[in-house]
């Protein structure tokens, strides 16, 4: 049963993710880079994202072009926290995605403290951290005079923070899953309820990491949505 449900699950995720590609192009975000995070965010968040996009993420359609809801720093404090909190989850989804896939397929595998699982993760987080940057310096430049390089660099010391925060929700509740509820086997790329729990992990690293982005775009370090 568990199986049908991680099925029905999946698909619904997938099904909403297609439907954010083609509504994002035909209600364009104003930060472009949202093109990319929305049907990321829908693949891990499903229903919950759908929530989120339909309440505060969506733009409107565009009588005249350019012309949005919102312009930079109107929109509620905490709607911001939670779009910024969406660029951590985009690259962690692709990360997790692009690596346990492939590791699993080439038979890879890094054994650390006598888990091949721990290595894994290592490779995730570096993967996770290098996209998130790339979305991050998206989200950015539009935003700012500054030279590359300091983009740069301030998209790396503003998403180094908020994608640990996100990796520790993350790891936590897989590691739940595996060492708790259904073990080493089930919770391999070719389980069904591998990529359902994975599902899970995002959104506990969804939680996990918004206090650490609110605290970020208070100070100034990372942008306001």
């Amino acid at each position: 049963m568990l199986r049908n449900i991680a099925i029905i699950n999946i698909a619904v995720s997938v099904l909403l993710m297609l439907w954010a590609i083609l509504d994002v192009n035909r209600r364009p975000p104003p930060m472009t880079v949202m093109k990319w995070v929305w049907p990321l965010t829908f693949l891990w968040g499903g229903v919950f994202a759908l929530i989120m996009y339909l309440w505060f993420g969506r733009s409107p359609k565009q009588e005249v072009p350019g012309e949005y809801r919102y312009e930079h720093g109107e929109r509620p404090f905490w709607q911001s926290v939670a779009l910024g909190a969406t660029h951590c989850g985009a690259g962690c989804s692709l990360a997790d995605i692009l690596v346990e896939t492939g590791m699993f397929t080439l038979g890879l595998g890094f054994v650390v403290l006598g888990q091949e699982v721990f290595g894994n993760w290592i490779v995730e987080y570096v993967v996770a951290l290098i996209i998130g940057v790339v979305f991050q310096y998206g989200a950015q430049a539009p935003m700012s005079d500054a030279s590359w390089g300091t983009i740069w660099w301030q998209s790396f010391k503003s998403d180094v923070l908020s994608l640990t925060f996100w990796q520790v929700g993350m790891y936590g509740w897989m590691a739940i899953s595996i060492f708790v509820l259904f073990g080493h086997t089930a919770m391999k790329p070719d389980h069904w309820i591998f990529w359902w729990m994975m599902q899970f992990a995002m959104l506990s690293g969804f939680f996990t990491t918004y206090p650490i982005n609110w605290i970020l775009i208070r100070k100034g370090i990372k942008e306001a949505m």
